[in-house]
């Protein structure tokens, strides 16, 4: 079935946010106590889903959606460093030419979201659907779909993050994970995406085909 609809998550996927939302965490560590993350801490970080790193860091629980919540606002603050995943500026163009229905789904604010497109000159999306916690994309992909009207096969997720592939697992939508964002490829892999992404053409490829192929494959 050709797919209609593409669905980018954003932090890691389309901005290269993640050296800011690194220094933002540690600053917030000492606010809300718990640990920095050292830089030799990184690459293992990579292999964790969002719960692990969380219980690595040792979070307190209940304070999650306030440090989110003010993580995001120190974030706007700083958008203006943050710089487009390479190559993803004319991947997002190309998509939007070839696409019926192109739209973002992330965990930050949507202020972000819109200021820093707007900064590269891809505020080309017909939608911007923000969720307020770490979970809860599978329930957003679905209502995507229902807004849309749109059969989980119509729709392919780009995201980054074991959570990506796992909300699209849940929502049955396939889903394409890229390698360039905050999970390692190993641990990519070992959750079994649709398809592994390491670099931007093969994702150009992917979502070309996945338009193109008949009504009949």
């Amino acid at each position: 079935m050709k797919a209609r609809c593409v669905v980018f998550d954003f932090d890691g996927t389309i901005a290269d946010t993640i050296e800011q939302a690194l220094i933002i965490l540690n600053k917030l560590s000492t606010e809300y106590g718990f640990n920095e993350l050292q830089a030799g801490e990184i690459a293992g970080a990579k292999d964790m889903t969002a719960r692990q790193f969380i219980r690595h860091l040792k979070v307190p629980r209940l304070k999650v959606p306030v440090i989110l919540h003010k993580g995001k606002k120190m974030l706007t603050e700083h958008i203006q460093n943050v710089q487009p995943c390479p190559g993803m500026v004319e991947l997002i163009k190309t998509t939007r030419q070839d696409y019926e229905i192109v739209g973002i789904l992330t965990s930050n604010s949507q202020e972000n979201v819109e200021k820093f497109l707007k900064a590269h000159g891809i505020d080309v999306f017909d939608f911007i659907s923000t969720i307020s916690k770490l979970s809860g994309k599978a329930k957003s992909l679905k209502a995507i779909m229902r807004t849309f009207n749109l059969k989980p096969k119509e729709v392919i997720f780009v995201g980054d993050e074991l959570r990506d592939i796992k909300a699209a697992k849940k929502a049955t939508v396939p889903v394409a994970a890229v390698t360039w964002g905050f999970n390692s490829e190993k641990s990519i892999r070992h959750a079994e995406p649709t398809y592994v992404v390491n670099e931007i053409q093969t994702l150009r490829d992917i979502l070309y085909h996945v338009h193109e192929e008949d009504e009949d494959e």
